[in-house]
């Protein structure tokens, strides 16, 4: 029997408006006069930026500090900057957005509640915060699916880094052979290599993988059978 390991963004939810709802907070809060689609867009690419980096190397940041680093960087293309008190306002303040944003994909719920009926071991693997992932979950109502939450800030490290797969198996008890990793995330595809890991790769966006995943799926109803083939 595989333990299934999941990863919340671009897999079990999508983020909606999150970019534009961050900077109208942003605005609002700090005053600025400024097209919202312009802050919008300014704020999408500081994050985005400053969250490639992180992955190419290996940086363990949390959400927080990720929304702070952000912040930093982001106000200085208008000459602005804050105290850290602000820095820590806006770090929650984003962090609990990314929560307010998060939407269910529509195919989620019927293949968890087919997994479960399978009795397939499910756990969440993140590099969410802990306690953001699970608010996700509790709003979404999939918490009392999963065995446990493995995430970024537990482990103080994030994908692709081989360490939080390593963690995820040991909180589950399992080999990387009894494993299964689903996941619409690139660094999922590139950290799991590292320990032969096998990758259910959810095309949520289109992207371009870097190596090929053990198998690629466009939809999680695909999944139940998927599992059966490999259990049989």
């Amino acid at each position: 029997m595989k333990t299934l390991f999941f990863e919340v963004l671009n897999t079990l939810v999508r983020l909606t408006h999150f970019e534009t709802e961050g900077a109208r907070l942003i605005r609002d809060e700090l005053n600025m006069r400024i097209p919202l689609e312009e802050l919008a867009n300014q704020f999408r690419k500081e994050w985005e930026d400053r969250y490639n980096v992180l992955m190419s190397k290996g940086v363990y940041r949390s959400l927080r500090q990720l929304a702070r680093e952000t912040m930093i960087s982001l106000l200085r293309k208008y000459s602005l900057s804050l105290s850290p008190a602000e820095l820590d306002y806006f770090g929650n303040a984003l962090s609990s957005l990314v929560v307010e944003t998060s939407e269910l994909y529509p195919d989620v719920i019927d293949a968890i509640n087919a997994l479960s009926q399978m009795n397939v071991p499910m756990y969440i693997l993140t590099n969410l915060d802990n306690d953001i992932a699970k608010k996700i979950l509790l709003r979404n109502n999939l918490l009392r699916y999963f065995k446990g939450v493995v995430s970024s800030d537990l482990t103080k490290t994030g994908k692709p880094a081989v360490k939080i797969f390593q963690a995820a198996l040991n909180r589950a008890g399992v080999s990387p052979n009894d494993a299964l990793i689903v996941s619409g995330l690139v660094e999922d595809v590139i950290g799991a290599k590292f320990l032969d890991l096998k990758v259910v790769f959810v095309r949520r966006v289109d992207v371009q993988l870097p190596v090929k995943p053990f198998y690629e799926i466009t939809t999680l109803s695909q999944l139940p059978e998927i599992i059966n083939k490999i259990n049989q």
